[in-house]
């Protein structure tokens, strides 16, 4: 599951005219450091029927959207725990639609001029292979990252990685 969804937020062809209203909240969150609260994205938990998995269900819940952070259970922008398996909400967005998180992160950080600091960032010391710093478009040969303040390890990642050669073009 945690594969899944760092796949879902870190690969794909994207260009910033594919902005979606959902990756707008991402830059909300950006901009003032509120989520959405789960009453007004509209989060809800759907159980699974005793007779079989919905198909709709299985293609559509927290753990098959980019937003998803699956180890701590929680949304880049809604509030609070999620259900990764039955949790959802009106601002899904599945991997291809709209931007990557890091490429929102990055617009966020050009106009700005501000990044994130560890703890927004969430930064862990040690990430599944194939997903840490090294693997990331903005992590720079100085152990620096384009997105984040402070020096990081090449083995250490955060919610924001996009994988080399995917997302917007720099």
């Amino acid at each position: 599951m945690a594969k899944e969804s760092g796949i879902a937020k870190s690969i794909g062809d994207q260009n910033e005219q594919d902005m979606q209203s959902a990756d707008q909240m991402l830059v909300n969150f950006l901009l003032t450091g509120k989520k959405i609260s789960k009453v007004e994205a509209g989060y809800k938990e759907r159980r699974r029927e005793q007779g079989g998995i919905d198909q709709t269900q299985q293609q559509t819940s927290c753990d098959k959207c980019k937003f998803n952070l699956p180890a701590e259970k929680l949304c880049h922008i809604v509030e609070g725990e999620v259900n990764n398996e039955e949790g959802i909400s009106k601002y899904f967005s599945p991997r291809g639609h709209g931007m990557l998180p890091g490429d929102i992160l990055w617009h966020y950080v050009n106009q700005k001029g501000e990044k994130l600091n560890y703890e927004k960032g969430r930064v862990i010391d040690e990430a599944a292979e194939g997903f840490q710093c090294k693997d990331c478009k903005y992590y720079l040969d100085s152990h620096e990252c384009s997105l984040l303040k402070g020096k990081l390890e090449p083995e250490m990642s955060c919610a924001f990685i996009v994988k080399i050669g995917n997302g917007i073009k720099l």
